[in-house]
């Protein structure tokens, strides 16, 4: 009988054995217990121990304990495991001022606070690139911050630099600039 199996069988926690295979990780029972009723699959609990899938399936197929998910769909991968987003009415509060502009746009969209469309011209025409409709998530006091429900509307692109453009000092391209100035030009000579 082996050192490792020896120690293996004496321990019930993670012991490092430096005599035998090169850094060889015993991984105990009650560690993988508790991996398994902390996470939402196998491969969540091997990532939660920090091993590979494989060391962690072959100490949970030696318990008896290894049980994958029935299913073949899966659990969506996060780096944040059991974080969940903030309400959106914490948001609304101010709870949450650095909260993502674009995530908070997406979740008004999909939870039914805001219609995809624009609040000033009921553009809503989809994009065929990823079918959503381009809007802006406009701040009407002008402060990022201020996440409050009364204080937002959605803008297409056109109304949001028509209304804001000139107050959030948004930089025009010169090829811009220079296609306004022939066009100014073009219709001041009709006249």
């Amino acid at each position: 009988m082996s050192l490792c199996h020896t120690l293996w069988t004496q321990t019930i926690d993670i012991v490092d054995v430096s005599n035998c295979h090169k850094e060889c990780k015993m991984l105990a029972k009650s560690k993988i217990e508790w991996a398994i009723n902390e996470t939402l699959s196998m491969k969540g609990a091997a990532r939660l121990l920090g091993c590979s899938y494989n060391t962690f399936k072959k100490y949970a197929k030696m318990y008896g304990i290894f049980e994958p998910l029935p299913s073949n769909a899966g659990i969506p991968k996060s780096n944040r495991v059991g974080v969940k987003p903030p309400e959106l009415q914490a948001i609304f509060n101010g709870e949450h001022p650095s909260y993502s502009q674009s995530k908070l746009q997406e979740r008004l969209i999909r939870e039914g606070y805001c219609v995809e469309e624009c609040s000033n011209c009921g553009y809503n025409e989809m994009r065929a690139s990823d079918l959503s409709v381009p809007l802006i998530l406009d701040y009407m006091d002008d402060d990022g911050t201020n996440k409050s429900f009364d204080n937002l509307r959605l803008l297409c692109y056109n109304c949001f630099y028509i209304m804001k453009g000139s107050r959030l000092k948004v930089d025009i391209p010169k090829s811009v600039r220079g296609f306004q100035k022939a066009v100014g030009n073009l219709f001041s000579n009709e006249s």
